[in-house]
């Protein structure tokens, strides 16, 4: 029995200096977070930079502020492509009305439609049967 209570013991060793090693490694994971986030924050700051100054010139900005605005200049750009989309989308409607108003002055739509169905009488009875191989 001695055997198994010592085997016993280094294992319960191990998980301690796991905890152990779990324990000291937190707080290097805890740092590499927070200086990924500055970083990110840093490099917001530098791309919307001349946004930062249009709203507050002279003051230093802390990373509430620099979050706040990236949140209000991605909104403002959101609604700009929004509308950029609704007025791409009314300009084709309006494109098509206009040629389908074009067309429809130019040929009444019934003679339209009895012209498309001598083109389909004569077109199918010129052809002969499908020819298949089998």
């Amino acid at each position: 029995m001695a055997p198994c209570s010592s085997s016993y013991s280094s294992l319960h060793h191990m998980r301690i200096s796991e905890k152990d090693n779990i324990k000291l490694r937190k707080p290097i994971v805890e740092k590499m977070r927070r200086d990924r986030i500055n970083s990110c924050i840093e490099q917001l700051k530098l791309i919307l930079e001349k946004e930062f100054h249009k709203q507050e010139p002279n003051s230093k900005l802390e990373k509430a502020d620099i979050l706040e605005m990236t949140v209000n200049f991605l909104r403002q750009q959101l609604q700009a492509g929004v509308c950029q989309d609704n007025q791409g989308f009314s300009h084709c409607w309006r494109d098509s009305m206009r040629f389908l108003s074009g067309s429809e002055a130019s040929v009444p739509p019934l003679q339209g439609l009895q012209k498309l169905q001598q083109v389909q009488r004569s077109s199918s009875s010129s052809r002969g049967p499908v020819w298949r191989p089998w």
